[in-house]
């Protein structure tokens, strides 16, 4: 266990403002294929298709049923790919905020959920994919 003894004092004087400052609006967004290891990805969109936020994007060859879905609505500008064809990224221009909608459940109910249930509901809400297996930090088969 690593304890630190001595640390280090900054000289500042006053308080933080308490106020939250907006960004500026995000013009485009991606899913990097980096991201995924080990991923073979069967395209179901292509340049210039309108997508929703939750819309499958693609699925993977390698782990069958696996889908990654749109983080925006807006239209697909670009799929980057390189070398033998690796997917780099699927660039989305975002619009308006529109979505797919999924099964919801009240709380009441979630202690009363199959674990196929909850499997089903983060495959088809594209969740899945923020799991992983390890050693190798891939995503795990659906099931496991």
């Amino acid at each position: 266990m690593i304890k630190i003894t001595k640390g280090l004092d900054l000289p500042i004087s006053g308080l933080p403002d308490q106020r939250i400052e907006s960004g500026s609006k995000v013009r485009s967004v991606a899913v990097v294929g980096f991201d995924y290891v080990g991923m073979k990805p069967t395209m179901a969109v292509k340049a210039g298709d309108r997508v929703k936020t939750g819309q499958v994007l693609f699925t993977d060859k390698k782990n069958e049923g696996v889908r990654y879905t749109s983080p925006a609505t807006g239209f697909v500008s670009a799929i980057n790919r390189g070398e033998k064809r690796v997917l780099q990224s699927v660039v989305i221009d975002v619009e308006e905020d529109e979505y797919e909608s999924f099964t919801q459940y009240d709380a009441s109910k979630l202690s009363t959920l199959t674990a196929e249930q909850v499997t089903e509901n983060l495959v088809e809400s594209g969740l899945w994919t923020a799991f992983r297996a390890r050693p190798f930090s891939r995503i795990p088969t659906i099931g496991s």
